[in-house]
């Protein structure tokens, strides 16, 4: 017999199970409802389980050999689970002629990110979505975002190649587990198809990303590229496809192209704000014809960065905050705050009165004592990081309105507003609200989808089909440069209160 530890909404419970069962049979036979919209086929990759010491996993793949310790998705992570699947476009499975290089064959979809690096392995004879993991980005030490690091390749005589091993040799680590994982060798590794924004992807390939930074603000390259796993030195197979996905400009990056793309058609919305709330906070307002886009300076406030005690949405980081107290990710002890439990806490304290409507916090706010901490200090939140909040939420703020501008639509004539971004999986919109960083407008008519850039990088990996999505993306959007807009200011000034 293995025993199951599981961890689910606060409570933790503990069922045995016999050695050699699917965990996701397990799970049900012992009473856990647990979302799986394929009925359990492995192809729609949502049966999504947090093992402890392992990652995150298909439950109806992964098969119980020991005793685990595991975290269920809360209510508001399966929600977006169930957004997911009903709304990301479906495809036939066409991994295309690089299939044909192993009898075996398996892919790796990649989000690229600036604070962290998703990975998605998928066999491609199946489609089953075989594991999933999350690293943050062993960059950030040389820069929380792309500018910072822009800046660090200038001004280092070995920069874009020390970034470049280091973004390189982060996927190496990661394919060699997955590899492990699996029980495949790298040979059955046979495509690999990449998203991120224009930055990351000019440092994974080694291209100086210099020109990004200086106006007129130039790639070196959007479209799409190609390559094979022995050119970037990958541990995989040496012939492997590498695919690199097309970019809009130099801030709109692949990981939005991938992100609209995966978004199904349909009658019910369109047209709809999209909306990733990550570093660089890259917003769009679709219709049918055109597609309006900008990059807003946000900051990388929502994904932990530049905040005191801020962390990724990673196992250890407090991811809600209300009167009841905290929630943390992997139920560990607090290490400390991520986007979404930072915008709960600001709303708290500005419903409090602890946080004035200029931002004003009159003291510093311990969220966890040094006594409850996973790290043996306070968990704080402080005048500055309050500041880091109003900036970046003013900066998304305001490229709405913008964009709403452009387009001479309403508030009233959008359906939808789309949610994405690692941090879409925790947020509570209700805060976001508050403090200004959704429009009270669209409250009722948001859907969070979570790490759409994943899926769009998944879909690419499974379908050669989803290319022609992404070109139709390319061809209807229509670049907005905030900077150059002359309500921009006073939107920012004006958006900065709470």
């Amino acid at each position: 017999m293995a025993k199951l530890t599981v961890h689910q909404n606060g409570i933790v419970s503990e069922v045995e199970t016999g050695a050699g069962e699917i965990l996701l049979h397990a799970l049900r036979n012992s009473g856990f409802d647990v979302y799986s919209p394929c009925g359990g086929n492995g192809t729609c990759g949502k049966c999504k389980i947090l093992i402890k010491g392992e990652g995150i996993v298909t439950s109806c793949i992964y098969i119980v050999n020991d005793s685990i310790e595991l975290v269920l998705p809360d209510k508001g992570e399966a929600k977006v689970l169930v957004a997911q699947h009903a709304h990301t476009i479906q495809l036939p499975l066409m991994p295309g002629p690089s299939a044909d290089l192993s009898v075996y064959p398996h892919g790796v979809a990649i989000d690229l990110g600036t604070t962290s690096l998703v990975f998605y392995l998928a066999n491609l004879i199946t489609g089953t979505v075989v594991e999933t993991r999350a690293i943050l980005n062993p960059q950030a030490k040389y820069g929380a975002d792309v500018i910072s690091r822009i800046q660090f390749t200038a001004t280092h005589n070995d920069g874009i190649h020390i970034l470049q091993s280091e973004i390189l040799d982060a996927i190496n680590r990661e394919l060699f587990h997955l590899i492990q994982f699996a029980g495949i060798t790298e040979n059955e590794i046979i495509k690999l198809a990449i998203a991120g924004n224009t930055t990351m992807l000019h440092l994974l390939l080694g291209v100086n990303p210099l020109s990004l930074a200086l106006a007129p603000f130039k790639a070196q390259f959007l479209e799409e590229q190609v390559c094979q796993g022995r050119e970037l030195k990958l541990n995989c197979l040496p012939e492997a496809e590498i695919k690199i996905l097309p970019s809009i400009s130099a801030y709109v990056g692949a990981d939005i192209v991938a992100g609209l793309a995966s978004i199904a058609p349909s009658d019910t919305y369109r047209n709809y704000l999209f909306m990733d709330i990550g570093t660089n906070g890259e917003l769009a307002l679709v219709t049918d014809n055109r597609i309006w886009c900008c990059s807003t300076a946000a900051g990388p406030a929502f994904e932990g960065a530049r905040i005191s005690c801020g962390m990724g949405a990673v196992e250890g980081a407090i991811s809600a905050y209300g009167d009841e107290g905290y929630y943390v990710i992997g139920h560990e002890k607090p290490a400390g705050l991520c986007g979404s439990g930072l915008i709960d806490l600001v709303a708290w304290l500005c419903v409090k009165g602890r946080i004035d409507p200029e931002g004003l916090l009159k003291n510093d706010f311990v969220i966890a004592p040094a006594s409850e901490s996973g790290t043996g200090q306070d968990i704080s939140l402080n005048q500055s990081d309050v500041r880091e909040v109003q900036l970046a939420k003013s900066a998304i703020a305001s490229g709405i309105k913008i964009l709403l501008k452009q387009s001479g639509l309403t508030f009233d004539q959008v359906d939808t507003l789309f949610l994405a971004g690692g941090f879409g999986n925790y947020i509570n919109i209700d805060s976001a609200v508050r403090i200004g960083l959704i429009p009270a407008q669209m409250k009722d008519r948001i859907i969070s989808l979570g790490n759409t850039s994943g899926t769009g990088a998944l879909a690419a990996l499974k379908s050669t089909r989803f290319d022609e999505p992404m070109k139709s993306v390319i061809s209807k959007s229509i670049l907005v440069e905030l900077a150059t807009d002359e309500d921009f200011a006073m939107e920012f000034a004006m958006n900065m209160m709470f």
